[in-house]
């Protein structure tokens, strides 16, 4: 049977001590080494868009894209489906079964569709011949629960949001002289610009576990530097 560390320590501390600092030295700097693992921000897929310097006519559609279509249409024109209505509180994800949207809304409500189509992406405006068409069906139908509320201008700035987020805006202004002679099916291409779209889906982050091996090893050889600290001061005193 091997003899307990400490005897081994006693009869030679020098040693003992050179390891026991080594192995507080590694355990260090594993530990230093290990910068905390920083959780991805939340984000808040409920909030408005972020505000940008100098906006543009899509820039001030994205808003009112927010205030009155992302309720239904989707944060980035997905349409109504599960997962984004998962993102709003339980008692607002199932609006249809309630007195307020269901089959028999209370006075001041309304009946809301289950199903609302998506608004970019592929073949989403597709039964829209040309950007005049697609204002027109928006500036008498919505938003759906109070159809042509908003101003003409209002209207033209979310018609110039769609147009961005589906790439077809140049980012010419919209105008009740131009809006009709543009053709959707061969609009210009143009990249949406940086900041300006609507929130995209996060993806979750799995953080990886964190590592003990270097802590453990810190402890250690600490451990060990103050046995062997403590073992020569103790013989240099006898002896």
């Amino acid at each position: 049977m091997s003899p307990p560390l400490f005897f081994v320590m006693m009869k030679r501390p020098f040693p003992s001590l050179i390891l026991a600092f080594l192995a507080f030295a590694l355990g260090w700097s594993l530990v230093s080494a290990q910068e905390p693992i920083s959780p991805t921000p939340t984000i808040d897929r409920l909030a408005p868009p972020p505000t940008v310097p100098s906006p543009t006519q899509a820039d001030e559609g994205a808003y009112l894209y927010w205030l009155n279509c992302q309720p239904c249409h989707g944060d980035y024109g997905q349409g109504l489906t599960d997962e984004w209505r998962a993102q709003y509180p339980m008692e607002d994800q199932y609006c249809w079964n309630s007195g307020c949207h269901g089959q028999r809304p209370y006075e001041d409500g309304f009946i809301l569709p289950t199903s609302v189509p998506a608004v970019v992406g592929d073949n989403s405006l597709a039964r829209f011949q040309t950007v005049g068409q697609l204002y027109a069906y928006i500036r008498v139908a919505m938003p759906f629960e109070y159809p042509g509320v908003l101003p003409d201008d209002e209207y033209l700035a979310i018609a110039a949001f769609l147009m961005r987020e589906n790439g077809l805006w140049d980012g010419t202004s919209l105008t009740d002289d131009t809006i009709y002679e543009l053709n959707l099916r061969t609009a210009p291409t143009a990249t949406p610009a940086v900041g300006s779209t609507p929130t995209p889906i996060p993806t979750p982050t799995v953080e990886a576990a964190p590592r003990t091996g270097g802590g453990i090893l810190f402890v250690a050889g600490l451990f060990c530097l103050l046995l062997a600290g403590a073992t020569w001061l103790w013989r240099r005193k006898m002896g």
